[in-house]
């Protein structure tokens, strides 16, 4: 990860923005804004930025698997699995559903495989990403889900973290919470600095060389 993506992944976030509200969130917040991070993370060029801008935090907090909540975490964590591979890393994903299946093993998670075993086990020390941080609610639910199934969180990563406090909150219970954008009230989007110094540390790190 370069300088240069981030600020061409920023350009490209631009798309997922609307500013003509106001907006009725699924929260049931009202916005000035929306952001349709979908509008990314479908769009080839912006998620293989993005994964590249995220895989090596993924990769630095310990992390053995990477996803979230349906339907937001699904490309991202895919991306970033696909650019662990390309590293030389084994980082399998898995998504939470928000209903659990009706039939077959009526399972509440899709995961891959760990080299044959199950991937959510006891212990199994995982990363969940989403395309944005709003409430908080998506990834509340995605954390309790994994650690009901005895899973260590190591990370909390969003592409974009929006202005209504809902990363304060996740923090306040004491998750490593990352974001690589935020907002404001205008849905301006800033690139957090913070976040593009601990990637650049991450990649530089020998921890993950091989």
């Amino acid at each position: 990860m370069t300088r240069q993506d981030i600020e061409e992944l920023h350009r490209l976030m631009q798309y997922c923005f609307k500013h003509d509200g106001p907006y009725q969130l699924s929260s049931g917040l009202v916005s000035r804004y929306y952001y349709d991070g979908k509008l990314g993370t479908l769009h080839p060029p912006t998620v293989w930025l993005a994964a590249n801008a995220i895989v090596d935090v993924v990769l630095s907090s310990g992390a053995e698997a990477v996803g979230g909540r349906e339907a937001g975490s699904i490309p991202i964590s895919d991306a970033i699995g696909i650019a662990a591979h390309l590293k030389g890393h084994f980082l399998p994903s898995f998504f939470i559903r928000k209903e659990a299946k009706t039939h077959g093993t009526r399972s509440d998670v899709s995961q891959a495989h760990f080299n044959g075993e199950e991937l959510l086990t006891p212990g199994r020390r995982v990363a969940i990403v989403d395309d944005v941080i709003t409430t908080g609610r998506s990834i509340d639910e995605a954390i309790d889900a994994v650690e009901k199934k005895g899973c260590v969180v190591t990370a909390v990563i969003a592409l974009v973290e929006r202005h209504e406090s809902g990363g304060t909150k996740l923090r306040g219970r004491n998750y490593p919470v990352f974001r690589i954008f935020y907002t404001d009230e205008d849905g301006t989007l800033f690139i957090d600095e913070e976040f593009v110094r601990r990637a650049e540390e991450a990649t530089r790190s020998g921890i993950l060389s091989r």
